[in-house]
């Protein structure tokens, strides 16, 4: 007890001065813990961890996007009834027809079931007479021509040349000839005929015709022939022309002219 009352200063002393060491030792451990903790905190606010972004789902996006872009075409002449009521059209036996396209009257409901050859034929039928009254009969048949004079029948002497045709030159023995040539009036080159072979060739074409809104079937109409569609009150169309897969139809109204296409599959 003696001694520490003796040195209890210079123990107190020591201990202030351990400890003034031991905060000496310290300071510096502490300023780089500070200066580290600093640092880092510095480092995570200046350089933070971001978290990767995630692809968002750009589907519905990208739909409407192509939606936008895709032109969209407005048809306001279609099968709807919104711009164009359906019109219904009283026939000729006082029935009604719905007409969606156009096409169901007139015209357009106008089928050319089948197109036939017109032929003209010349044949040398026989020889009548002897000598000075030696006379060929020959025939000629214009199957283009009205009933009353599609055939046509002369005898004719070996030279002759009248208004039907004009014999040109005779092959063999004048009472039995080989082959005839001749010339048709109207036409320009000749042809040739005998006994076994008549000259034939096609000159025109007749055409059915069905239009079934009426229940109307024409056979054999032949150009410059008429039909009425619509009544006795209705369009005037005159055949102007059958080639070998139409037929020309003009209007008597206005001389509008129609194609009518071949349509044989349609019975």
């Amino acid at each position: 007890m003696d001694f520490l009352k003796k040195h209890y200063e210079k123990l107190i002393l020591a201990v202030v001065l351990l400890l003034l060491a031991a905060g000496a030792v310290m300071m510096p451990i502490l300023a780089s813990s500070q200066r580290t903790a600093e640092e880092a905190r510095i480092a995570e606010l200046t350089r933070p961890k971001v978290k990767p972004l995630t692809l968002e789902d750009l589907t519905t996006n990208e739909m409407t996007l192509k939606r936008v872009q895709t032109r969209v075409d407005f048809d306001l002449a279609g099968s709807h009834n919104l711009f164009n009521p359906v019109r219904w059209v009283q026939k000729s036996d006082g029935t009604f027809i719905k007409v969606k396209t156009g096409n169901e009257l007139g015209l357009g409901a106008m089928r050319v079931t089948a197109i036939n050859p017109l032929s003209l034929t010349v044949s040398f039928d026989e020889v009548t007479g002897t000598n000075d009254t030696l006379k060929y009969t020959i025939t000629v048949v214009r199957e283009t021509f009205p009933v009353a004079n599609r055939k046509s029948t002369r005898q004719v002497e070996p030279k002759a040349d009248n208004s039907l045709l004009a014999i040109k030159k005779v092959d063999g023995p004048a009472n039995a000839p080989t082959s005839i040539t001749l010339e048709l009036k109207g036409d320009r080159d000749p042809i040739v005929i005998s006994r076994a072979k008549p000259y034939t060739r096609v000159i025109g074409y007749s055409a059915d015709l069905r239009y079934d809104p009426e229940n109307l079937v024409r056979k054999g109409v032949r150009v410059r022939d008429q039909l009425i569609l619509g009544g006795a009150s209705g369009e005037v169309y005159n055949i102007i022309a059958i080639e070998q897969s139409e037929v020309i139809f003009s209007a008597k109204s206005n001389q509008k002219q129609t194609p009518i296409k071949l349509s044989a599959a349609i019975k």
